[in-house]
């Protein structure tokens, strides 16, 4: 059995490339912003996450009403 003693390395799958990069997108009729995670190098898209960081407003959400953390 083989064992490996460092993780693989992203890479982009148009391009050998392993920088990547966010960057903002507004899809055509789209009512909300994306964030891209595309390769630095190409522009080819690997992922999308939302514009706005959902967890965090939640926390401040619970927070304000007093509701408690969520984890």
């Amino acid at each position: 059995m083989e064992v490996y003693s460092a993780m693989a390395i992203s890479t982009c799958p148009k391009c050998p490339s392993t920088a990547f990069e966010t960057k903002e997108a507004s899809p055509n009729n789209s009512n909300f912003r994306l964030m891209f995670v595309q390769c630095a190098a190409c522009g080819a898209v690997v992922g999308v996450m939302d514009f706005y960081n959902i967890g965090g407003m939640l926390q401040t959400l619970a927070k304000k009403l007093g509701v408690g953390s969520i984890s």
